[in-house]
């Protein structure tokens, strides 16, 4: 890792730190100028292809999942952790190794995850994300 004042190759990590997403913070400090830096670090992945129902296929984006929650949660008491909760439904995605995934995969995943925080946000989602045309699919829906 070049040093960002002397450009010395040459630095020491003083200080790590997981954040919460998949990346890694460290302190170092140069072996050339003793000047301290600090680094960010992220695993890369192949980004994923979500196919939708009409088969167009685009970008996973997770700010447009995690707006998705925001709306499902939004009178919920974990309203304040969509972002945290998109990341975590994100991670489940990429554990399933699918370089291409299809919406009723995010939405069956979204909904596991829902329901573990939230009954009440998990239906909401449920309701805005799938073919739910009458209180019998609901009620389907929970008694599963």
């Amino acid at each position: 890792m070049k040093c960002i004042f002397c450009g010395n190759s040459e630095s020491k990590v003083v200080d790590s730190r997981y954040l919460k997403d998949t990346s890694i913070r460290r302190r170092r400090e140069c072996l050339g100028c003793g000047k301290r830096f600090t680094t960010y670090e992220t695993a890369e992945t192949n980004p994923m292809v979500v196919t939708n129902v009409d088969n167009m296929r685009e970008p996973f984006k997770l700010d447009k999942l995690a707006e998705s929650i925001k709306y499902a949660t939004y009178c919920t008491n974990i309203a304040d952790q969509s972002t945290t909760l998109a990341c975590k439904i994100e991670k489940k995605l990429l554990e399933l190794q699918q370089q291409e995934i299809s919406t009723r995969d995010i939405v069956r995943v979204a909904l596991d995850v829902l329901l573990e925080f939230d009954a009440m946000a998990c239906l909401v989602y449920y309701t805005q994300h799938t073919e739910c045309e009458n209180f019998d699919d609901i009620r389907r829906f929970i008694n599963r």
